[in-house]
């Protein structure tokens, strides 16, 4: 597995989960009449703004919480993070309940990091997004370096044109 993947898994996760806690904001925006209307003074442009914030992470929440999306056991198992979601198991065909549901201690603890998930899930899909484009870009500059310089290479150009690894100063000269 590439170094940047466990990273790439994250973050494809929490950008999809973001774009489910979006739609269910936007029904919301439009079903309510306040939150519709772009209001003409900027406090009070300011306050609607608040106020689909403040829904928006709580749904955020509704939906982490709803699909078990606990940023614990999505950080402890980020080959496949998506396997960590949800509050039922399906092995083998037959149903059982997940490890969360097994005690007051491991229900809070799943409680707690769903609550945590929801919350970052309130910074968007288009943040999230924006992070993965990054980390993109990131991994092709390190495949590219890594074809430019190959492992092994004995300290490469770079390195002979310096003296480096040589056993020569700098300048080529002896010492």
């Amino acid at each position: 597995m590439e170094t940047l993947e466990p990273l790439v898994n994250l973050l494809i996760l929490l950008t999809v989960l973001s774009v489910a806690a979006e739609r269910a904001t936007n029904i919301l925006k439009l079903r309510n009449t306040d939150l519709q209307d772009s209001a003409t003074s900027n406090l009070s442009e300011k306050e609607r703004e608040h106020r689909i914030t403040v829904r928006s992470i709580g749904l955020g929440v509704l939906l982490a919480i709803l699909v078990k999306a606990n940023l614990f056991e999505i950080m402890a198992q980020l080959d496949s993070p998506w396997q960590t979601l949800g509050w039922v198991e399906v092995t083998a065909g037959q149903w059982s309940r997940s490890a969360a549901t097994a005690g007051l201690g491991p229900f809070l603890y799943a409680l707690a990091g769903s609550a945590i998930t929801g919350v970052a899930l309130g910074f968007g899909s288009k943040f999230w997004h924006e992070i993965l484009d990054t980390v993109f870009e990131i991994r092709g500059i390190a495949k590219g370096l890594r074809k430019k310089y190959p492992a092994g290479g004995g300290g490469g150009a770079a390195g002979q044109a310096s003296g480096v690894g040589s056993g020569n100063p700098p300048g080529g000269g002896d010492a």
